[in-house]
This record gives C-alpha cells, sequence and structure tokens, in this order.
C-alpha cells in the first residue's frame, strides 16, 4: 500500500500581491495612508516624507510607517501614542550597522535601519495594544533642521 501525501501552499493573493505563498512577503499597493489607518495612528497634518508597508509573516504581519515631523510636534505626537514607560534615548547605533538585517527592513521603504542611528529616542509604545496592533515601537531620529524623522513597527 502507498500513501501519497500532496501540499498545497497557499497565499491570500491580497491587494495583488504575486509573492503569496512564500511567507514572508512585502504586499504590493499597499503605501502609507493604509497603513496608517488600519494600524489606527493619526499621523499629524504636519508630517511629511510620508512611507508605509505591510508585511505578511508565519504568524503576525508587521506594519511600517515612517515620516518628518517639526521637532516642535514630535512630543505631542509621542504624548498622544500614550507609551507605558518613557522613551529611552539611545546613544550609540547597534556595533556593526553593515551586518545589521533586520526581519522586516525599513531598508524597504529606502530609509537607514533606525537601529544603525546615533542619538535616538526609542522603545515600545504597547505591548500587548488595544485595538488592531498586538505590539508597536518607536523610534524618533534628529534629521538636523527643526526635523526628525519617526519610525513605527507594528506587530499585527
Amino acid at each position: 500500500m502507498t500513501l501519497t501525501a500532496t501540499l498545497v501552499a497557499c497565499g491570500s493573493g491580497e491587494r495583488g500581491d504575486t509573492r503569496a505563498g512564500r511567507v514572508p512577503y512585502w504586499v504590493e499597493g499597499v503605501g502609507f495612508a493604509h497603513v496608517a489607518e488600519e494600524s489606527g495612528i493619526d499621523v499629524p497634518a504636519a508630517a511629511s516624507e510620508r512611507r508605509g508597508a505591510r508585511q505578511v509573516g508565519f504568524q503576525d504581519d508587521v506594519l511600517l510607517l515612517a515620516f518628518v515631523l517639526p521637532d516642535r510636534d514630535v512630543n505631542g505626537f509621542i504624548a498622544a501614542l500614550a507609551p507605558q514607560d518613557p522613551l529611552v534615548h539611545r546613544e550609540r547605533a547597534v556595533a556593526d550597522p553593515a551586518g545589521f538585517h533586520p526581519t522586516t527592513p525599513f531598508g524597504h521603504l529606502g530609509l537607514p535601519e533606525p537601529e544603525t542611528l546615533d542619538g535616538v529616542l526609542a522603545g515600545p509604545v504597547c505591548a500587548p495594544c488595544a485595538g488592531k496592533l498586538d505590539e508597536l515601537e518607536v523610534v524618533v531620529a534628529p534629521l538636523g533642521g527643526g526635523r526628525s524623522r519617526v519610525y513605527l513597527r507594528g506587530v499585527d
């Protein structure tokens, strides 16, 4: 008697992504506005250089958002996120930025990885979170000229 097994790769194929079935993958056609809405994050109107993406993972999806804010708006935005603990100022980045390869890289958005930047404010905002996200982390990187880039990585 011979038993035969058939494996079928299933993917959601959502939003026209042709890589569905291979995990993880980036969902094509999902950008800043969709990710901000889906994550429930109120992005200030003053935000510029808006970027966003969604990566489908084995168990969880990851939502990436990044934007630039005038420094005068950063504290208000962070306060609105209501972090459970104060964010931590990290003076030095990871020891070897060239060897740092995160699972869900902001490099996908054409940005440097926040873990490779010096002088940032970083920390978890919530874990677990109320609403759609299971976890949300924020990093604020000064750009100079009175502006900072805000990085948000949420787990759905």
